[in-house]
């Protein structure tokens, strides 16, 4: 079969039988088409046998060389398995030169982190004399005071706050359970937002959850709308709208880290999945991670 009518043939497939997007088919379409365009140009000939696994690694290689990105070799890679699954399915080849194709190495980037005077600057902003300035002060402290995630924080009841013990349970992926310090200062900040917390739910609303953290509406704020607050103080701060919450959470733990916490512990507070639940400590008891982070993190220093 020749290579256009193969890609043709595909093409149908996908749009009828598939159902897939407009966007989808165009982009397949134009990663066949560089197919093609390649075969022609290396004067390889226009039927589809032609093509093997040295010729799918040439036209990779060619990729490569034009400095593509590696999502977008990625995706181009993904096209052709399924194109010649779907041509080798249909009897149309006898073998499936692109089932060894290997993806490439997923591209590591290095989080965003926050300097100690950023941070500090950022959460000095909420107007704390109204009561959704004294929300969103917890917001930006609990992020930043505990590497919690966000949807951790948007999952945390007011009975998971212990003021007395200066803790907070937090449940995380897996429903697993830990426990996290406060530092003073947080404590000082939830007992004044507990004050407050009933005057942010509009007129006629009631505050009906059980969660921490509530809207106008006196219901469980959504992980969307937190990243709308941490944006909107990142703005109104200046600082590059490439941050996020989970930026916070890295902060977090490199200025543990900086302050001289040690990696187990770190791994602990942050309830990373290859560590126990809080209930079955192995390197560390909640004394001493209460001391860790007492001794080490920025906010419990503050006010020493």
């Amino acid at each position: 079969m020749e290579i256009d009518n193969a890609i043709e043939e595909f093409i149908n497939f996908i749009r009828v039988e598939r159902q897939y997007s407009n966007h989808s088919i165009t982009a397949y379409a134009k990663d066949l088409s560089e197919l093609a365009i390649y075969i022609d140009e290396e004067k390889l000939g226009s039927n589809i046998k032609v093509v093997d696994f040295y010729v799918l690694r040439g036209f990779i290689t060619t990729l490569y060389d034009k400095e593509l990105s590696k999502s977008s070799i990625e995706r181009k890679i993904s096209t052709l398995k399924s194109f010649f699954k779907f041509l080798y399915r249909r009897g149309i080849i006898e073998d499936n030169p692109a089932r060894m194709l290997k993806f490439p190495k997923k591209e590591k980037y290095l989080p965003n982190v926050f300097n100690v005077d950023d941070i500090f600057t950022l959460l000095d902003l909420p107007d704390k004399s109204t009561p959704m300035g004294m929300r969103d002060a917890l917001i930006l402290e609990l992020l930043y005071g505990t590497g919690v995630r966000v949807s951790e924080l948007v999952g945390l009841d007011r009975n998971a706050v212990d003021l007395n013990g200066m803790r907070i349970l937090v449940r995380g992926k897996g429903k697993k359970e830990r426990i996290v310090p406060l530092a003073p200062e947080l404590i000082s900040l939830i007992k004044d937002y507990y004050k407050v917390m009933y005057n942010i739910v509009s007129e006629g609303r009631v505050v009906e959850s059980d969660a921490l953290i509530i809207n106008r509406l006196g219901t469980r704020m959504t992980d969307r709308t937190i990243r709308r607050v941490v944006e909107a103080y990142l703005k109104k701060a200046g600082l590059p709208l490439d941050y996020s919450p989970h930026s916070f959470r890295h902060t977090f733990a490199t200025h543990l880290l900086e302050g001289g916490a040690d990696l187990r512990s770190i791994q602990e507070l942050l309830g990373h999945e290859s560590l126990a639940t809080t209930q079955k400590y192995t390197h560390s008891d909640l004394a001493s991670l209460l001391k860790v982070y007492d001794d080490t993190h920025p906010m419990a220093k503050k006010n020493k």
